[in-house]
């Protein structure tokens, strides 16, 4: 009975379009996934390479469990594990070590993140229409697209977030310890990928606290399993490099990204010389410097995995003394910020006017969920808000705390799935009014005597 069902639903039109638009966004990582490393060349008749910039490290950290099959490198400290394990079962699978198998599967991953989309919608009890447009958004997005093309841990971590998204949809509606569990290990997940969602369980915690029955005993398994998850890592973390953190991204990012932005806008100093500056200053402060010739811009590297508490506060330290001393170049490059996280993805800076193309279809995105959000605010949807905007809210504020000019749509990815739903379901509106109006102005129209 249970095969003959999964047959029906497989069969029905409901499941073949989103299958169809589940084939559309596949079919378009893999045209922009040969586009980008078979086809674009640089200036210089270099071609792309998967691991570049920061995603290097975790081709290094991948290819360290390889060899070593332990957690002792130290960019662990600044990386979780789950990202670079995946790196190695890819290559352990495919019996190579070139990136590009990784990046190849990972468009398969985010492709994946579509159908899980059109399952929170359905969840969220969002009409067939807003269902199959969310999961388009979602297959047709530019960030969602490109970020999938390197070995960047956030299509990983996207997939993870949705699963555990799907699962508090269900714990908010059914009121489940089972889909609290599943929740919380999906969340737990997304953190071991990326650190970002590190603090979402505080957030997520609200509607469970005013949304579900019995939310005591829920909420207990709800943080308990998110806590002994990821526990691990900061143990991991304390005895490898004698500080008790998850990451260190984000107290490197503080100073050197924030920060730098901050006082450089505040003084019109060169980044680069600010980012040589501060690494000075943190070796000065901690009684270490070296010669002051001896430093560069690049010196800020070294700081990148702090391996003593000592170094930690005293780059929490400097950071919250640049933003007090320039509070209103603070207040006023955040926005700055958050506009670049919005707007473009900088990898499609190679393509020309296609950035155009992107800039267009954010602006509407961004629109149709502002729409989207007003109709769930307006009909006090909570269990609707709770998994689009507060989600939403967290990862764009997030970001802003730390990072700096160099953000793009990457920072914007993890919520694509939560502004998509929000945009179908604003888009949808937005077209039966127009609809309605244009009948109604229609039957005015006959009415009128001749």
């Amino acid at each position: 009975m249970i095969i003959h069902h999964l047959k029906n639903v497989a069969q029905s039109r409901a499941a073949r379009s989103i299958w169809t638009i589940f084939t559309v966004g596949l079919l378009l990582r893999w045209a922009a996934f040969y586009s980008h490393y078979f086809i674009y060349q640089t200036p210089g008749g270099l071609g792309l390479s998967a691991t570049a910039d920061e995603a290097i490290t975790y081709d290094v950290l991948a290819r360290h469990l390889l060899h070593e099959m332990d957690f002792s490198q130290e960019l662990f400290a600044y990386r979780p594990p789950l990202q670079p394990m995946f790196i190695a079962l890819v290559y352990q699978i495919a019996k190579t070590t070139n990136p590009l198998v990784v990046a190849f599967a990972q468009t398969v991953v985010s492709a994946s993140i579509i159908l899980l989309t059109y399952k929170i919608a359905s969840e969220l009890g969002s009409s067939p229409r807003v269902q199959k447009l969310a999961g388009l958004i979602v297959a047709i997005d530019p960030a969602s697209i490109i970020i999938s093309l390197t070995l960047m841990a956030e299509t990983l971590s996207n997939f993870f977030l949705a699963v555990s998204l799907l699962f508090l949809v269900r714990l908010l509606r059914e009121h489940r310890t089972t889909d609290a569990s599943a929740s919380a290990a999906g969340l737990a997940l997304a953190t071991l990928a990326r650190p970002t969602s590190i603090y979402l369980f505080a957030a997520t915690a609200i509607p469970i606290k005013f949304l579900v029955r019995r939310w005591p005993r829920i909420l207990i398994v709800y943080l308990s399993i998110f806590a002994i998850s990821v526990f691990p890592w900061y143990l991991r973390n304390q005895i490898y490099s004698n500080v008790f953190t998850f990451s260190t991204v984000g107290n490197f990012d503080l100073l050197f990204y924030k920060g730098v932005s901050v006082k450089h806008w505040a003084t019109g100093e060169k980044p680069t010389d600010i980012e040589e500056s501060l690494a000075y200053e943190v070796d000065q402060r901690l009684g270490k410097e070296e010669p002051r010739e001896d430093y560069n811009y690049s010196s800020k590297w070294k700081f990148l995995v702090a391996n003593d508490p000592d170094t930690n506060q005293v780059i929490t330290k400097m950071a919250i003394e640049i933003f007090l001393d320039h509070p209103l170049t603070y207040a006023l490059v955040t926005p700055m910020h958050l506009i670049k996280m919005l707007a473009l993805t900088n990898t499609l800076g190679i393509y020309g006017n296609i950035r155009w193309v992107e800039l267009g279809f954010n602006m509407l995105f961004y629109i149709a969920s502002g729409v989207g959000m007003f109709l769930g605010w307006n009909k006090r949807d909570w269990n609707w808000l709770a998994i689009t905007v507060l989600p939403s809210a967290y990862f764009l504020v997030v970001p802003l705390l730390t990072g700096g000019t160099g953000m793009d749509t990457r920072a914007r990815t993890p919520v694509t799935i939560c502004l998509a739903i929000m945009a179908a379901r604003g888009a949808v509106w937005t077209w039966r009014y127009w609809i309605k109006k244009r009948e109604i102005a229609r039957l005015a129209h006959i009415s009128e005597p001749s």
